[in-house]
């Protein structure tokens, strides 16, 4: 773990007990393309942890990953832009009418800095 770091993101579902279950039917059998593409970018793990309609992304990558250039190698293949317009279609809508992007969490507290 001493190259690599965890980048955790949350983002909510529309709070709709069939929305949530087809998002989670989707992660069941995702798209092959969307796991390769994850793999060549590279995204080392990723894990979604799932609350009622709130969301937990944990990504563990190299130290040099910038989440800043995205998850996904750009530009999109069909499949990834396809898997994209899915699960923005299945995210809560914000108050000015635009999809919620996954937001980046601060970590405030380790107890690695204790003991």
């Amino acid at each position: 773990m001493k190259n690599n770091k965890l980048i955790v993101l949350t983002n909510e579902l529309k709070n709709n007990k069939q929305i949530i279950n087809e998002y989670v039917d989707f992660h069941a059998n995702p798209f092959d393309e969307v796991i390769k593409d994850l793999e060549k970018k590279p995204v080392g793990r990723m894990r979604i942890y799932l609350i009622q309609n709130k969301l937990v992304m944990l990504l563990e990558v190299k130290n040099t990953f910038d989440l800043k250039n995205g998850i996904h190698i750009e530009p999109f293949n069909n499949k990834v832009k396809e898997w994209q317009k899915i699960m923005g279609s299945l995210f809560e809508e914000l108050k000015s009418g635009d999809i919620r992007e996954w937001e980046e969490t601060k970590l405030i507290f380790d107890t690695k800095d204790y003991y």
